[in-house]
């Protein structure tokens, strides 16, 4: 299906544009391995693999990220592989791969999964959802179907191209922004499983009796802001929902909306998540919010998200319309939720 994308640039938007040259690839690559070896904790060299490979590479492992990875040069592109366990260190022990996030040594290649993306003063690393190594019933429809992750436009050539945010490079939580987008591949290919193929059983079960309204997959309009911050978009959905499951609701995942819960067979709640705390987005999350939930029959609690120093005036404004808001911070690189 060809996609038609406008844009809408504003304020402080940014654009995305596809690195292509070799050198700044390059480049890009290095200080990516040296953001992440920031965090190792230990390497050795262990038997890693996937769909009908295997071979012995040198990888880095982190305690607190949780994750592991190795970079090495394949013929056209440079291969970062992660995985989620612990190694057996001096084993003869095959560790699967996770995550694979490859990048072209030069030019576009849409083929090829990885990419660097930089704007006017950021870099970072992008992912065009082509996951699964070829595993039937895990490819891009999946991955998009299911990503909490953000999807920006990107100047890619000669066209646009929308793609996933994995991390901003430059950024202190480069590595942690990383480990979400390695586990949350991993928990969307669990949950394929789990769910006996089907990629959205979880989420629909749970919508019997009620009804979401969905973004055209036609032309779509976006509001690109602070890129760096966006980064960070799916460890707050992430960490939200490990939040509430915590005391005691169900919580389900169904793009467009970021996050909601379920009361028996009706949504209960719906949340709209924002990293930022400019006019527009406030503007986006009360309509985002309103239009989400204008199909369901029972109306459900309509909560924004936002970081703590969103002004006062807009708080005020949230409450006034009938949606409530809840706060986050950052606490030792994890958010901190305040209002529920």
């Amino acid at each position: 299906m060809v996609y038609c994308i406008l844009f809408l640039i504003a304020g402080v938007g940014k654009i995305l544009k596809v690195l292509e040259k070799k050198g700044e690839i390059k480049g890009a690559q290095n200080a990516f391995k040296k953001t992440m070896d920031k965090f190792s904790d230990k390497t050795g060299e262990i038997l890693i693999g996937g769909l009908g490979w295997h071979e012995r590479r040198e990888v880095s492992w982190s305690g607190e990220l949780g994750i592991w990875w190795v970079t090495y040069c394949l013929p056209n592109r440079y291969e970062n592989a992660f995985g989620v366990t612990e190694p057996r260190w001096e084993s003869g022990y095959g560790h699967s791969v996770s995550c694979v996030i490859d990048v072209p040594f030069s030019k576009i290649n849409r083929r090829i999964g990885g990419a660097f993306a930089e704007d006017e003063k950021n870099l970072f690393l992008m992912h065009r959802g082509r996951i699964g190594g070829g595993r039937k019933g895990v490819g891009k429809t999946l991955f998009i179907d299911n990503y909490t992750g953000k999807f920006v436009p990107v100047r890619d050539g000669n066209v646009w191209s929308e793609m996933a945010l994995v991390a901003a490079i430059k950024s202190e939580r480069c590595p942690i922004q990383v480990a979400y987008f390695v586990k949350e591949l991993q928990r969307i290919k669990q949950q394929r499983k789990s769910s006996g193929g089907n990629s959205g059983a979880q989420s629909r079960e749970l919508l019997a009796t009620d009804t979401l309204i969905e973004e055209s997959s036609g032309t779509r309009t976006y509001f690109v802001g602070d890129v760096v911050a966006e980064c960070d978009h799916g460890i707050v959905v992430s960490s939200l929902s490990e939040f509430l499951r915590n005391k005691g609701f169900q919580t389900a995942y169904k793009r467009p909306v970021d996050l909601y819960t379920v009361d028996g067979q009706k949504i209960s709640a719906l949340f709209e998540v924002k990293t930022d705390v400019t006019s527009t987005d406030c503007y986006m999350a009360t309509g985002q919010l309103l239009f989400y939930s204008s199909e369901i029959k029972e109306k459900p609690t309509l909560l924004a998200v936002f970081p703590k120093n969103l002004c006062e005036k807009y708080k005020n404004a949230f409450e006034t319309v009938g949606i409530k808001l809840i706060t986050y911070d950052w606490i030792n690189d994890k958010p901190r939720f305040t209002g529920l």
